[in-house]
Order: C-alpha cells, then structure tokens, then sequence
C-alpha cells in the first residue's frame, strides 16, 4: 500500500510539472520529478546494449551481486548507480557516493525514486527523473533491460545543455540567442534558470563591452533592460575584431607552421648531434674538447631553439614567462659553457709558475652549475614581480597597432628585459675579453678561434636584434616579428653549433687521412713496451723482406707502408731518450706540450724524485 501511495505521488508530481519542464528556480523546494517521454543519453563510451546484456548473463550464472555492482561503478565511470534483480534472490540497489560503492538491501525512501523508475519500464531508456536523496536535485538517465528471472538498471547523470536543441522540448523553451551571437551552456548551474550566456560570434563585436565581459546572460535577456541585445559586424577590411570594433591581424597559419617545422627539425639535429658526441667522447677530437662540456652546450642550443616554438603559440601571459625561460636558461647554458672554456685556455696559456695550474673539467661544471643557479634565482624572481604586477591588475599582455589601424596582441616589454639584455651582451664582452687576452695561445685543433667566432657572432646579431625591437619592431606584423626570431635563432645558435663541433668531426677525419695527425691519435702497441723490447729498430717489421725484394719490384704502397714503419720507431725512439732521465717533460700520457710551457709543466716534486731514484742527495 506504501509502495502504490508513492508512486501515484510521483506520477502526480510529473502530470503537475506538466511533463515539460526541468528548470527550477534558486529558492524552489527540490522535489522528485520524472518527465514523460524517454530521453537517450548521446556519445556514450560503451554499448550499454551489450553490458547490460553482460550483466543479465552474469545474474544468470549466479554470479554475487555485490561483486557485479562493484565492477560496474568502480569500472564504467558512466555510472553512478545500478538495481540488480532475480526471482531467486534479494534485489539490490548499489550506488557511487564519494568514491565508495553503497549497497542498500532494502526499498529505503531514499532511493525510491529510483526504483518506482526501473519498475514503470520494461526495458529501453527511461524518461529523466530528478532525486533530491542521495545526489542532491540532480536528474539521471535510467536504462533498463529485464527477463523473465531477472533485471538489471544503470543510472547515468544527465547533464543538461541549454544550448542543445535536443534538450528544448524537455525544458520548455529554448535559448535566446540571435543570429549574431552564440549560445555558451553553463553546466555549473545544474538545472536551475539561466544556465546559458550569448557571446559575439566570430566577426562580431558589442560595442558597450569590456575585456571582462562574459556575454549576455539569460537573465539579461529576458528582463530586457540593457537591450538591445545584439553584436555589431566588423569593419570589411578586416575579418576579426574586438570592442569598439578594433581590428585584429589574422596570423598566417602556412607560415608560421612551416617556420615550426624547420625549427623542430633543428632541434632534432641537436638531440642527433649529443647521442654522436656521446658515442665518440673517447675519441681524441672530442676527449680534448671536454665532452661533457660540449653536451651541455647542446643542451643550451636546444633551449635557444625552442624560443621560436614558444613564440608559434599566441600570446599569453604563460606563453611570455616560458619565453623568458628558455631564452635565459638556454643563453646561460650555452655561452656560459663557451665562456668557461676560454677561461680555461686562458688560465693554462697564463701559467708562469713553476708548478701549473690545470682547471678540471669538473671544476668547470661547477662554474657552469653556479652560474645557471644564479640565473634559476633570477628567473624566479622575475616570475614572482611579473605575477605580483598581474594580481595588482597590472596587464602583461599589451595591444599594439600597426599599419591600416590594424591590431595585435603580444608580450609586454618590461624594464627587467633590459636589464637582462644587457647582461647577456657583459657576458658575450667578458668572453670576447677573454679570448683577446689569450690570442696567442695554441690550442689544439684552433678550438679558440672557432668559440671565439661564436660568441663575436652572437653579442653582433644580439646587439641588433635588441635595437630593432626598441625602434621597429613594436610596428611590425606578429609573422614578421616570428620571422625576425627564427632568422636570429638561425644567425646565432646554429653558426655556434657549426663552430664548436663541425672543426672537431673534421679534425677526427682528417687525423685519419694524415700521418702525423694518426700517429698523435693512435700511437702504436709497441709504444708503451719497453725500448729493449723493440729489438734492433733497423730490423724488418713487416712481412715483406726487404733485403730479398729490390725496390724496382715494389709497389708505391709497399713502400709507403714500410717507410711508415720506419718512422713510427724512430719515432718512438726519439721520445724515449728524450724523457728518459728529464724532469722538465711530463710524465704524463700525452707527449711533449707546447715550447713555451716545457719548463712551467713541471710536476711538483720531479726533481726531487728523479735526483732520489739516481741515489744523488738533495742538499750537499
């Protein structure tokens, strides 16, 4: 009798709403209510045919309930409850609250809504229903499929769309907005009245607005007190605009696409070029070069590039923070690396101590990591002013105008990127100091001509680039802009890639091809035996006997290679007599160094060991 009381109610209370309507307003009495025409839910991820035919399966094969309506919510995201039923078993109803499945065992009252829903179908889509128990004034769909022995009910969230004109008929009346404007649902608003606002279309301004302006909202437009509620077009002569009918440049997209594709591609020259440098950093070319140095620089190049990437996108305020960024952290990474090498040479070309001073290639990691520290600090620092600047209502973004009144936004130009500028073009000076002061120093493979080239080309188009941007390039179209910044991207990072690793890939071929530059490469097996091992250094060491052979039989590379021969042992003679019994030559592997630094290489101590090891005192 309770059972039949409650449901003629609920099918009253659906006749009252005259089966139209599903808003209600802020201070209406949520009360259930159950429409009288079924409502499909749309774009659904599974075929609800198929599962619930699943899960009559299951039932059928005396699978538990609990263990059915657990894999259904916790599974199908879709679900926020299910009623599961057998003529042989205690129906259930089992429902998603706060992440955790409930089961109620009972027909309790506060899920009677749902099943006086799956008790007035057979089967199909059920029409929307609203609970005010568990879900709070939220409407459902409800799909049901049931047997002779047993039933199954899903319970999905309707949401509703005041835009869609699906949802016109169910809510008695459609949205407001006219043919220069477009609806924006408000899902937020639930089922309550105005759940929808009216925005200019594509072309179209409204005149009495401000960068704040959300549209027309529905409330607006039914009390018509600001109207009229309508967008004016755009001037003809441009295609987009913004209030008071400001034209806006429209980017070109083949452009600035094919400006990315070439910048990604050279980026991914930098990512090739770090797995090679990484596979040859044994090689002499590269050991001498300091191959984990020469990786960070790479590192640095592929920030530098990434600029362009950033600037593709249109501007915003975390797009101008992520310019920043890259540009500094990449600068840092880059020319810092450049910078510390040429300390280096300069420091070793400076010795003129007994004992010389060698700066580790750890020590300059360090430099390097303090120096990206420090700019890390910085960064952050103008992150937290930028955004204390936005939060005071201080734009980041401005508006400039170029020719024919047309307009563009882009990234505001702060006092703390001059500041910056010209700290990068003191490091570049300090750099292009450093390689001056060591002019005259003989490094291997020329390596300080070609960073000093790279850092003179970067601080001249750096220089230009910066004056361009104060005096023109505020007047210039955002294509242009992005233009001007992959050319400089192009005319700095890329000769800087050119310069550091191109003259040590060709010095490592060439040393291949040459004969002195394999013998300083690849010395020998028989270099590190002892010179007694050797033998007589006139004797044959190939497998030709050349006593046996005149010359005049002899092909011009039997004899290259035997002259070859030759000269590698007299050679390796000449270096063990002259370091044997000398303290001025370092012992270390390498060779001989340069003239002017025999005397300043000697290892402190020498002396002393090597007057210890002939048994001749120190002091008389």
């Amino acid at each position: 009798m309770k059972t039949a009381t409650l449901f003629l109610s609920f099918l009253l209370t659906a006749l009252a709403s005259n089966n139209t309507s599903l808003l209600r307003k802020d201070h209406e009495t949520c009360i259930a209510k159950i429409l009288s025409k079924p409502f499909p839910a749309h774009n659904l991820p599974i075929n609800i045919t198929k599962e619930a035919e699943n899960v009559l399966e299951e039932i059928k094969r005396g699978y538990n309930f609990s263990y059915i309506s657990s894999r259904l919510l916790t599974t199908m995201d879709i679900f926020v409850g299910v009623i599961l039923t057998s003529t042989n078993r205690r129906p259930i109803y089992a429902l998603l609250k706060n992440g955790r499945v409930k089961q109620v065992m009972n027909r309790a009252r506060e899920v009677e809504a749902f099943w006086m829903v799956y008790n007035s179908i057979s089967s199909g889509w059920s029409p929307p229903f609203r609970d005010c128990e568990f879900f709070g004034r939220r409407w459902f769909h409800a799909y049901v499929s049931k047997t002779s022995d047993s039933g199954t009910a899903f319970f999905i969230p309707l949401r509703i769309n005041h835009c869609d004109k699906r949802f016109s008929e169910l809510l008695g009346t459609t949205h407001k907005c006219d043919s220069t404007t477009k609806c924006i649902p408000i899902y937020e608003t639930e089922d309550r009245i105005g759940g929808y606002r009216c925005v200019c279309r594509s072309g179209y301004f409204y005149q009495a607005a401000n960068h704040t302006w959300p549209g027309f909202l529905k409330e607006e437009l039914e009390d018509d007190i600001l109207g009229p509620f309508r967008c004016l077009p755009c001037p003809s002569h441009c295609g987009l605009c913004e209030t008071p009918g400001i034209c806006m440049t429209k980017r070109d997209p083949n452009l600035r696409t094919a400006l990315l594709g070439l910048q990604a591609a050279c980026m991914g020259i930098t990512i090739i070029l770090g797995f090679i440098v990484f596979r040859q950093r044994k090689s002499k070319a590269i050991a001498s070069g300091m191959w984990t140095v020469l990786e960070t620089i790479l590192l640095g190049i592929f920030l530098l590039y990434s600029t362009v990437v950033i600037d593709y996108f249109n501007p915003s305020i975390l797009q101008c923070i992520l310019l920043s960024w890259a540009r500094e952290l990449g600068f840092i990474i880059c020319y810092g690396a450049i910078v510390l090498k040429l300390y280096r040479h300069l420091i070793e070309f400076r010795t003129r101590k007994a004992h010389r001073w060698v700066v580790k290639d750890t020590d300059l990691l360090k430099y390097l990591l303090i120096m990206v520290l420090a700019v890390f600090v910085y960064m952050a620092a103008y992150v937290a002013i930028s955004l204390n600047f936005h939060y005071e209502n201080f734009d980041l973004l401005y508006k400039g105008v170029i020719s024919d009144n047309m307009n563009y936004v882009a990234c505001k130009p702060l006092w703390w990127d001059y500041v910056t500028e010209i700290g990068e073009l003191s490091i570049l000076v300090f750099g292009i100091h450093l390689s001056h002061a060591c002019r005259n120093a003989k490094t291997q493979f020329n390596e300080r001509k070609y960073l000093t080239a790279a850092v003179s080309i970067e601080f001249t188009f750096s220089s230009i680039y910066y004056i361009l941007r104060i005096l023109i390039l505020s007047e210039l179209h955002p294509d242009m802009v992005l233009i001007i910044n992959f050319l400089r991207s192009q005319f700095t990072a890329t000769p800087t890639m050119l310069l550091v690793f191109i003259p040590k890939f060709w010095y490592q071929q060439k040393q291949i091809r040459s004969l002195g530059q394999e013998y300083s490469c690849r010395i020998p097996v028989d270099a590190f035996k002892d010179i007694n091992a050797h033998g007589s250094l006139t004797g044959n060491s190939s497998d030709v006997e050349i006593g046996e052979i005149s010359i005049s039989d002899m092909n011009p590379d039997d004899i290259r290679a035997e002259l070859k021969r030759l000269y590698t042992q007299l050679e390796i003679y000449k270096n063990k007599t002259i370091r044997m019994d000398n303290p001025h030559i370092s012992k270390r592997r390498g060779g001989r160094k340069a003239p002017h630094r025999k005397f300043s290489l000697q290892k402190k101590g020498s002396r002393e060991k090597v007057s210890i090891s002939n048994d001749v005192p120190i002091f008389p």
